[in-house]
């Protein structure tokens, strides 16, 4: 797998894989987009409606880290306990995460973070006073999820058109099985394919408007 570092719209890096032809961010800002989808059309939505102290998170798609790294300095700052479950069959090699920009941006006390999630395998980690954090080298396929566990998805994969099988029908029911009641799902995918899945599995879904560069996004809600 060739990556390379590539700079975005907001200052920001991010990594084009040259074997997908595929990039893990917005090319218009990879933490515009991350704040724009994950945080605050998901993370700050959900406390908003829902109101509760402890919550669990399940992310599709590790990358980079950058959305953990947004919740975590979001959540450090509230009285909010989170459970956080990423998965990442294809854990980025240390050459690149040492080029990446993102601590630089987001400040120097996120630096032993950085380094503590992606040096993670599998172990529960605590991240601050809030934050249980645990990584899984696995695919969406393989990980054990059990049912109505989880309160918010970041569903970050690379797009269908890449990577279809993450997002088979299949793969939406069984989050959509480990979702609580009220649960809520967020991409930055809008394509007519997903929606018309997330609809028959019986999801609410929303479009959004998007982050910079882009039209649309959804958010989509088990009930």
């Amino acid at each position: 797998m060739a990556l390379k570092i590539i700079n975005t719209s907001d200052g920001s890096h991010s990594i084009y894989n040259d074997v997908i032809h595929e990039t893990y961010h917005s090319v218009h800002g990879s933490i515009n987009e991350s704040n724009h989808v994950y945080i605050n059309s998901g993370l700050k939505y959900f406390l908003d409606q829902e109101k509760k102290k402890k919550i669990s998170v399940l992310e599709i798609g590790f990358g980079t880290g950058l959305n953990f790294l947004l919740l975590n300095n979001y959540i450090q700052k509230t009285e909010h306990k989170v459970y956080y479950h990423t998965i990442e069959p294809f854990p980025l090699p240390e050459e690149i995460l040492k080029k990446l920009n993102h601590v630089t941006l987001l400040g120097k006390k996120t630096m032993d973070i950085f380094k503590a999630i992606h040096q993670s395998d599998e172990k529960e980690i605590r991240i601050g006073k809030n934050i249980i954090f645990k990584k899984s080298k696995v695919s969406l396929e393989e990980v054990y999820l059990e049912k109505k566990s989880f309160d918010i998805i970041f569903f970050d994969a690379f797009a269908p058109s890449k990577q279809p099988d993450i997002w088979s029908i299949q793969n939406l029911s069984k989050v959509h099985e480990a979702m609580k009641k009220n649960g809520v799902l967020v991409t930055y995918c809008s394509s007519s394919k997903f929606k018309r899945s997330l609809t028959d599995i019986g999801y609410d879904v929303e479009v959004l408007n998007g982050p910079v560069g882009k039209k649309e996004m959804v958010r989509a809600t088990k009930h």
